[in-house]
């Protein structure tokens, strides 16, 4: 195989992020928004993807009281996610704890 042929088989950007929004949004309760703020290559050479990305979700606590609020209330947590090469999560967690 050329090495154009695989260029074009390597994820771009847009497919990792996707890949990562994705899979927070299924991963997690009640996600409102996953911002993708980091995508590195890992250097092990079989073309996998670490991502840093932020998610919203309802605060817990409002959310355990029932509380009524005018605007949904979101708590912000970070999150270290890696894909192997054809973006399937093998490895996630908060940035600040182990991963799963």
């Amino acid at each position: 195989m050329t090495t154009q042929g695989l260029a074009d088989q390597r994820p771009t950007l847009v497919n990792v992020q996707a890949a990562v929004r994705e899979f927070l949004q299924q991963a997690l309760p009640d996600v409102h928004r996953v911002d993708v703020t980091r995508v590195m290559p890992i250097e092990s050479g079989g073309g996998a993807w670490e991502a840093e990305a932020v998610v919203w979700q309802p605060n817990a606590t409002l959310h355990a009281l029932g509380l009524a609020v005018q605007h949904p209330v979101l708590d912000r947590s970070a999150y270290v996610v890696q894909l192997d090469g054809q973006l399937n999560a093998i490895g996630y967690g908060s940035k600040e704890g182990e991963r799963a």
